[in-house]
């Protein structure tokens, strides 16, 4: 028998203080994806980062019990329904929101000036970085973890980032613009983004780096940063048209061009397609496109831009004269489970445009 709504809250509880908690651990198993319901109250209050990831964690944990093997339409609806009425999990930071979901996809809204700290991933992480927005000032720095500890020197580094020529440092910074594309999939890469609205596809949702110089290290958070702000941000964003991805690995990063394909109702553009598969689809007005599973993956989808509807269905459902569907706008997010079948759906008199995130559930939330 499931366990009880309070049963349940109570176990959420006592994991959320210790993750080892084996009665907690039992209950929460036992309910499965009746837990989530139970969740979205935690998920949804303004809390520490710390507070927040802990019950990420639990949400992570229910989910790849719950969907691995695939589930039955009416309960990829229901996993898709609580990620869109929950939202994004808000990660207040001195110098940005993270706006994240528990695939490792996110949406930062960076401070005029301020960003991630620099850092080196030494554990298995990708992120796949979409700039959608550059603040004045805004920049990226890329460099090899060698070529970072043959010039690093904090007095100096601390005066460079206050605006000082060095050109131990220059070199490894550049200038960004709205639609840039790059991917961080190696180890030992030195990398921050600075002043900037970006979109990150990234193989988790919590933090795996190595911060070689924390800038933000004792700044308080904003004011500002609460759920409503973050809220009004989102839907005010504007992604770039066009896009171009930049190959790393010299002074200067090589951009290529990204062009759009033709599909059915609209155009698919591919950010990257590695551990994790970045895509923009753009629908017309009026129209709507294919139906697609992977068996293997589950997806995020963010709506950008537009309403209409997400086809969410199994394979029978899939085959219906009308598929079984979600009504989305601007600033939803919706999970999708492996192998659910969907498909967007313009009723809107703009583009439906939607950022899709697709991984293994075990790539991200092991």
């Amino acid at each position: 028998m499931t366990p009880s709504a309070s049963d349940i809250d109570r176990a959420i509880a006592e994991v959320s203080r210790d993750p080892a908690d084996p009665d907690g651990g039992a209950v929460i198993r036992e309910a499965g994806l009746a837990a989530l319901p139970v969740l979205s109250g935690r998920l949804t209050a303004d809390a520490p980062i710390d507070v927040v990831e802990r019950f990420e964690a639990i949400l992570k944990s229910v989910l790849l019990e719950g969907l691995a093997g695939g589930v039955p339409g009416a309960t990829a609806r229901e996993v898709a329904r609580f990620q869109q009425e929950i939202g994004f999990l808000f990660k207040y930071k001195s110098y940005a929101v993270k706006c994240a979901t528990p695939l490792g996809y996110s949406v930062f809204f960076q401070r005029p000036g301020e960003g991630f700290s620099f850092q080196r991933h030494i554990t298995r992480k990708t992120e796949v970085f979409h700039i959608l927005d550059v603040l004045p000032g805004g920049y990226a720095f890329i460099c090899r973890y060698e070529d970072w500890a043959h010039a690093y020197e904090p007095a100096s580094f601390a005066a460079w980032l206050a605006g000082a020529a060095d050109p131990r440092y220059d070199g490894f910074r550049f200038e960004v613009r709205p639609g840039d594309v790059f991917v961080i999939d190696q180890l030992n890469v030195v990398h921050t983004v600075i002043g900037c609205v970006l979109e990150e596809f990234a193989t988790v949702s919590t933090d795996m780096v190595d911060r070689l110089y924390d800038q933000n290290l004792g700044k308080p958070i904003p004011a500002e940063f609460t759920r409503q702000w973050s809220r009004e941000q989102l839907e005010s964003v504007a992604l770039p048209s066009g896009a171009r991805r930049l190959t790393l690995g010299g002074r200067a990063p090589a951009p290529t061009p990204v062009e759009p394909v033709a599909i059915t109702g609209g155009t698919l553009l591919t950010l990257a397609d590695t551990f994790v598969l970045a895509r923009r689809y753009r629908v017309e007005p009026g129209r709507r496109t294919d139906l697609q599973h992977d068996d293997e993956r589950a997806a995020i989808l963010h709506v950008t831009a537009g309403r209409g509807r997400i086809v969410v269905a199994d394979r029978e459902e899939a085959a219906f004269t009308v598929p079984p569907s979600l009504p989305a706008a601007k600033a939803d997010v919706l999970l999708i489970p492996p192998g659910t079948h969907y498909g967007f759906v313009n009723e809107g008199e703009g583009p439906l445009e939607v950022s899709e995130h697709r991984i293994a559930l075990a790539e991200a939330l092991a």
